[in-house]
């Protein structure tokens, strides 16, 4: 019997099968979509019982309301009962995204196939600093196919606190293993930042005693140039 798999992921969780890897939208969504229904049809119920007492100004507005909200709430509660907003199978060998109204997955659809896909990346911005020079208390991972005209196509996130950051670095790089397995392309797996300070401290220490020893071309030279700034500004704010 086969066996199916659930990764959390930021407002969104993936279904993984033998033969099909699908990203499904969060059942919060339901909620905003509900509640968008809710306010349409409360226009259109004062529109309709109010007619003789309102203003002009208000019965337009109300009607504007009723006609915005009304397919939203429609459209984005399909989708998050039924759309699925990437899909992978290996029956087909290609990947595909969902690119429809508003984003809701609901019309046109945007593909790869797997021969051109040339490798899937897990990312994240944890090296990153504030302007401050402090780092973010928030880290983003991101599994993302990368293919063969260097076009970067995301496929899903997941936003955790730094303390929690393995966590987060082991759902992606759990995803973007299965989507490599299943595409047979390379994978690009995260790496989670320590959580504590002074484990991240050593960590720069020993990649500078590393650049220090290394020889260095021009567009090394530039890129570690900007990584000793980033440092330094870091280092003078504690």
């Amino acid at each position: 019997m086969a066996t199916t798999e659930h990764i959390p992921l930021q407002r969104a969780f993936a279904v993984i099968e033998a033969d099909r890897i699908a990203i499904y939208p969060s059942r919060a969504q339901i909620v905003g979509a509900l509640i968008e229904l809710a306010i349409a049809g409360l226009a259109m119920t004062a529109l309709l019982t109010l007619f003789d007492v309102l203003p002009m100004f208000v019965m337009i507005a109300l009607l504007l309301v009723a006609l915005l909200l009304g397919p939203v709430g429609t459209l984005g509660l399909v989708f998050s009962i039924a759309g699925t907003a990437f899909v992978m199978e290996r029956s087909n060998r290609a990947a595909r995204w969902q690119q429809g109204f508003l984003g809701m997955g609901i019309g046109t659809t945007d593909g790869v196939p797997f021969g051109r896909i040339r490798a899937v990346e897990a990312v994240s911005d944890a090296d990153l600093l504030m302007r401050s020079g402090e780092r973010q208390d928030m880290v983003t991972f991101e599994v993302v196919i990368a293919r063969d005209d260097e076009r970067r196509m995301p496929v899903a996130s997941v936003v955790s606190a730094r303390s929690l950051a393995a966590e987060g670095a082991e759902r992606v790089n759990r995803l973007a293993t299965l989507l490599a397995a299943m595409a047979e392309a390379p994978v690009v797996l995260a790496v989670a930042p320590p959580a504590d300070e002074d484990d991240w401290d050593e960590g720069w220490d020993d990649e500078e005693a590393t650049e220090a020893s290394t020889p260095r071309t021009h567009g090394e030279h530039r890129r570690r140039s900007r990584n000793d700034r980033r440092r330094a500004r870091r280092r003078g704010t504690r």
